[in-house]
């Protein structure tokens, strides 16, 4: 059986547009979980808001550990599909699905033991701070259905198969659409459960998209096949998987430590500035999807075709992406900046919370171009198998962030718009350092194969 479809010839830019529609619409799909939940628990008012904001970066975390090991198994297959080595791709999955087993309960000891001393450190509201606690360890107890599903849905997008995923997310979106206004609000001898029934809608709709991708693998549709009558564990394979998942996790780690130190920094302007934030960022999430889902499509033809020794190929598919994001991320900044009061007003009718909302997209969707340019650059290291500069970037990128956002807004007595200054600063330079640095990778690595006497012609 052949692969879903082969990246490794015919044109570079159709293949793109093939693959990052359908995850366009998947991720899209995946955000919308956090819209609704925010829509609906913003009908609790500005504290419960804040606390779904202030939960974000935790619950982050485990995003972190799904993402990065869904990155190295989809990295994995790709190449070993660009390769033709189809014998690796099934032992692959299974090992792949191992390892979320054992990241899963990890997170579910952890993270039990951490909530109270994470809510602690955030200085929040105690209203806040409750509501944290109950969304929280609900997220925790049911993150099984978050690594299982992501496996799955990297299974599939490796082979190339991106529009399973994507029917996946639709199915448990309309199932999260019901039951969030049911389990926040109550109906009939159903209690209202506040922010802990929108945490448990998200768990029950992801659990429901899990099972729909998993009975696509089980029915031999798949180029993947999941056979454990005959699981063989390989530390190879395992090795493998986590020399790209381990450093993607760290930087997706950086980037919840990062958030988290970001709201605390907030969280000293009071819930309104936090909820504000929140409903922004939430936004931001759906912004910068064209940049995400073009820059996984780029993952997944550079991964063939490097395995395929065809760097031409991935250099290009890499030039065309990054100015396809840059500018579909620009033009989504600019809508932000004249929109986003009325955005905001769709989950809140606060006028603080408005006003600060507003003034985070006036001054920090000027640099959405930029943040493109680092999302790009970061899935097209990854295709490479190398993950360990998209560790370094994201640490760069706080690394200024930071203390920028902090001399701004306390030294210089800016007020929170120094932490929004800060925000900016950073994406510009980060995106600007990570584009140079792939084009930089890339060219050496076209020069070694072409020295080997290997040309090739770039067919886009």
């Amino acid at each position: 059986m052949k692969p879903k479809k082969d990246l490794t010839t015919g044109s570079i830019r159709k293949h793109i547009v093939f693959l990052a529609a359908p995850m366009l619409v998947a991720m899209f799909m995946h955000n919308l979980f956090t819209l609704v939940d925010t829509f609906f628990v913003g009908r609790l008012g500005p504290e419960a808001i804040a606390a779904v904001a202030a939960s974000f970066p935790v619950f982050f975390i485990i995003i972190a550990l799904i993402t990065g090991l869904g990155v190295g198994v989809n990295s994995f297959v790709a190449r070993s599909i660009g390769a033709k080595d189809f014998g690796k791709v099934n032992i692959i999955a299974e090992n792949g699905l191992l390892i979320a087993a054992a990241l899963y309960l990890l997170t579910l000891l952890i993270g039990f033991f951490t909530i109270r001393p994470l809510v602690a450190f955030l200085g929040v509201q105690p209203d806040v701070a409750g509501f944290m606690k109950d969304y929280i360890s609900v997220i925790y107890l049911g993150s099984a259905a978050f690594f299982f599903g992501n496996i799955a849905n990297a299974l599939l997008q490796g082979e190339g198969d991106t529009k399973t995923p994507m029917k996946a997310l639709v199915m448990a979106n309309i199932a999260n659409i019901i039951l969030d206004p049911v389990l926040i609000f109550g109906l009939g001898p159903l209690p209202a459960l506040g922010v802990k029934g929108a945490a448990i809608a998200t768990i029950a709709s992801q659990a429901l998209g899990a099972v729909y991708v998993y009975s696509h693998l089980f029915s031999g549709k798949a180029f993947v096949k999941l056979r454990f009558k005959k699981l063989v564990y390989s530390a190879e394979i395992v090795k493998g998987i986590l020399s790209v998942s381990l450093p993607t996790t760290a930087s997706q780690g950086a980037v919840a430590v990062g958030m988290l130190l970001i709201n605390k920094l907030i969280a000293t302007f009071g819930s309104t500035a936090l909820a504000g934030f929140g409903v922004a960022f939430r936004m931001e999430s759906i912004a910068i999807l064209p940049a995400l889902a073009i820059g996984l499509a780029t993952l997944s033809v550079i991964g063939q075709n490097i395995g395929a020794k065809q760097y031409a190929r991935a250099r290009h598919a890499s030039l065309i992406s990054t100015a396809a994001a840059f500018v579909f991320m620009e033009i989504i900044g600019i809508i932000f900046i004249f929109a986003s009061p009325l955005l905001i007003s769709a989950f809140t009718n606060n006028p603080e919370v408005i006003g600060y909302g507003k003034q985070y997209f006036t001054i920090v969707a000027l640099a959405y171009g930029f943040i493109g340019l680092r999302l790009i650059a970061a899935n097209s290291f990854q295709g490479l198998g190398k993950a360990v500069p998209v560790l370094l970037i994201t640490a760069f990128t706080f690394a200024v962030m930071l203390p920028l956002a902090y001399a701004l807004a306390f030294s210089l007595s800016l007020g929170i718009k120094g932490i929004w200054f800060g925000i900016l600063a950073a994406n510009i330079l980060a995106g600007v350092a990570a584009l140079l640095w792939f084009q930089n990778t890339l060219k050496h690595a076209e020069k070694l194969h072409l020295s080997n006497g290997n040309p090739e012609l770039i067919k886009a």
